[in-house]
């Protein structure tokens, strides 16, 4: 009578040893992410000043928000506080766009993108976060201002003929400071949110950005491949005894 033989049994794993399996994970994350922070800290985050000089004052500080269907009494105050002429931003109007609509005011910002030409005249995108006014383009600081915020604006004539550089991934474009009137929803755009600009000023050319070397960095990435080298020679050596 044949007997069947039975395998052997396998030992569980023992709980140290999956507790551990568990933990270094997490700590290997952890000592990374500390890293990264303790980098990042010794290092000043904005490399260089680009704050544009000459930008007029807002000519109201708040953004009050209006309904979908336009409130009423918020764009009338709105409309009562701003004078004509005076600087608008692009959160402030498509906050509440039926108290600026019509408003003849200054707008400043970059030129993004591309300038597109067309009969009499050029749509542009014109950005006035703090990226483009206040601390320049991400690639040359690790400063998070915020996100982007701009608008359409159409340039009469020959305005975009003075528009040299326009902003991209590692170059600010040309900031201008645009007069115009705001219209809410303008049928050549579509329905959007513009400004059809009749007077163009520039207030800083462009500028290509390069990245900083972060000294730090690169220290510690050297360091790091010094020691996966060594480990990696070290473990050939002992599997080869």
């Amino acid at each position: 009578m044949r007997t069947r033989r039975q395998a052997p049994r396998r030992e569980p794993p023992r709980r140290g040893h999956t507790r551990w399996l568990l933990v270094l994970p997490v700590v290997g994350i952890a000592v990374i992410l500390a890293g990264v922070w303790a980098l990042e800290a010794i290092h000043p985050q904005l490399d260089a000043d680009h704050r544009v000089e000459g930008v007029p004052p807002l000519a109201l500080d708040d953004a009050p928000t209006c309904t979908r269907q336009g409130d009423g009494s918020t764009a009338e105050s709105i409309r009562e506080r701003l004078p004509i002429g005076g600087r608008i931003s692009s959160t402030q109007v498509v906050n509440c766009p039926v108290a600026y609509d019509g408003a003849h005011v200054l707008y400043a910002g970059e030129v993004v993108g591309e300038v597109l030409p067309r009969r009499g005249g050029a749509w542009a995108q014109v950005n006035d976060d703090a990226y483009a006014l206040e601390v320049g383009p991400v690639i040359g600081h690790r400063e998070h201002a915020g996100f982007n915020t701009g608008m359409s604006v159409w340039l009469d004539g020959d305005l975009a003929e003075a528009i040299e550089v326009v902003g991209r991934p590692g170059v600010r474009g040309d900031v201008v400071l645009l007069a115009g009137q705001v219209h809410r929803a303008d049928r050549h755009d579509g329905g959007g949110i513009t400004l059809r600009a009749t007077r163009l000023e520039v207030l800083a050319d462009g500028v290509e950005i390069e990245a900083p070397l972060h000294v730090p960095q690169l220290i510690t990435a050297v360091v790091l491949v010094l020691v996966a080298v060594a480990t990696g020679v070290w473990a050939r050596r002992v599997r080869a005894r």
